[in-house]
Formats: structure tokens, C-alpha cells, sequence
């Protein structure tokens, strides 16, 4: 791998891990689901106390299911705020004077209950500081809507410091693996494509949106995805981060 200047990771479920079963339970029509619709309700409820939970729910469901299809049209990255905008068109609900105050106030709420999921593994990170100490300059990529909370979790494990540039696609407009967000890693970092290795658990946004660029990549196949016929076919196939020291 000396043919590399430069190692470009994604961030959530290849550097950090989303554990959900840090969120509370909650039981509706029958069926449990863990959600940040508790937290974002609490915040909601402060604004229309007459509006119920079950009222709140479907609305809740419904909107982040819109906007994710929003995202995929052609792969644009909208803010976060977005979702909360649409989930309150699908709802009857008096006018209020600081409307963009409890979009706020639920953004924040989702992103801590997300953020509250998150975990650092100890290796991912002796991996990170081993492949610096190689000489090797280290960027993230991420598909993220909320940048702040991206940069918040980087420096609470203490590992912003490792990455020479950080772009996350709500602060460019575009997710990967659209061309463009890989393209500004690129330019940012001021190397050609080629320099870079990509690495990412998701095989249609890291391994086909870097390829496509013509950078070469090591896929995590963390949920022992098939291997064979793959189009186009990963330079390197790890099962976890550390793994990719096999071949530094």
C-alpha cells in the first residue's frame, strides 16, 4: 500500500458505531421500536401540549421516511431540519410565533439521541493512530445531515485531531456516492484521486461512488455481505477496521 498518500474513511459504522439499544423503548399499535421520537416529542409537547404521542408518532415515522427518499432521488443531502419542516406539514397544528426555535429545539434532540448510540471501539482507534504513525494522511468522508454533532462525537473520542480534512455531505449539498462529494476530499487534500484509499462498510455509497472516481477501496463487510459478483470489485475486503492493518 505505498502507492497511497492518503487514506479517506467514512465515519459512521466504519470509525463509529451506531448502538441503538441505547435508546429508550417504546411500545405503540403493538409493536416496539427504539426511536429518538420520546426525546423529540419531549421538546414537541413543550410547544403543543394538546397534541399526543399517537398523534406525534405517525408523522414522526412518515416524514423520515420522505426525506430519505428525498436523499436517494439523486443522491442531494438535505439538513436535518428538513425532516422536522416536512413532519410538521403533515400536521393540523396552530400557528405559533417561534416555529424556527422548536425546529431547532428538535434537531438538537434527535442528534443527542443519536449521538447518545454512538461508541468508539478501543481498536478502531489504536488502528486510526497506527495508520498516522505509518505517515499516512488520514480524511473522513461522511454522509451525515447534521454536521455539528459529526465534529461534537470526532472530538469526544478525542480523534479529531488525526484527520487532515473532514467533509460531511450536509456541508457540501451532496451524498455519497455522488461524484461531487469525493471530488471536494480530493481538492481539499490537493491530491489526485489515485493517491487515496477509500475506506467504508457501505458498499453502494463508499466502494461505488470512490471507484467510480478512480480511487481504490477497502470495503468492510461487516454483515458478511455475498463477495461474489461484485460490480465493480473492492481492492481490498476487510470484516473490521483493524483488519486493515494487515495491509499497511
Amino acid at each position: 500500500m505505498n502507492k497511497y498518500s492518503t487514506i479517506i474513511f467514512d465515519l459512521f459504522d466504519t470509525i463509529v458505531n451506531f448502538n441503538f439499544s441505547h435508546l429508550p423503548s417504546i411500545e405503540l399499535k403493538g409493536l416496539r421500536s427504539r426511536t429518538t421520537s420520546k426525546e423529540v416529542y419531549e421538546v414537541f409537547t413543550r410547544y403543543y401540549p394538546e397534541i399526543g404521542f399517537a398523534d406525534f408518532y405517525d408523522p414522526f415515522i412518515e416524514s423520515y421516511r420522505q426525506f430519505q427518499e428525498m436523499k436517494l432521488k439523486e443522491y442531494r443531502e438535505f439538513p436535518n431540519r428538513e425532516r422536522f419542516k416536512l413532519m410538521l406539514s403533515k400536521m393540523d397544528l396552530r400557528e405559533i410565533k417561534n416555529r424556527d426555535q422548536l425546529l431547532e429545539d428538535m434537531v438538537l434532540a434527535h442528534m443527542n439521541g443519536l449521538a447518545s448510540c454512538i461508541e468508539l471501539p478501543e481498536n478502531n482507534k489504536k488502528t486510526l493512530e497506527y495508520i498516522k504513525s505509518k505517515g499516512y494522511r488520514l480524511a473522513i468522508v461522511s454522509n451525515f445531515d447534521y454536521a455539528p454533532t459529526a465534529y461534537m462525537l470526532l472530538e469526544r473520542f478525542n480523534i479529531k485531531n488525526l484527520f487532515e480534512e473532514i467533509v460531511i455531505s450536509e456541508e457540501v449539498g451532496w451524498r455519497k456516492p455522488n461524484h461531487i462529494i469525493f471530488e471536494t476530499a480530493v481538492n481539499k487534500l490537493q491530491i489526485r484521486p489515485r493517491d487515496a484509499l477509500f475506506v467504508g462498510d457501505n458498499f453502494d455509497a463508499d466502494v461505488v461512488g470512490s471507484k467510480a472516481l478512480g480511487m481504490d477501496a477497502a470495503w468492510i463487510n461487516r454483515k458478511n455481505r455475498p463477495e461474489n459478483d461484485l460490480n465493480p470489485t473492492p481492492d481490498y475486503i476487510i470484516n473490521n477496521l483493524p483488519e486493515l492493518k494487515n495491509f499497511i
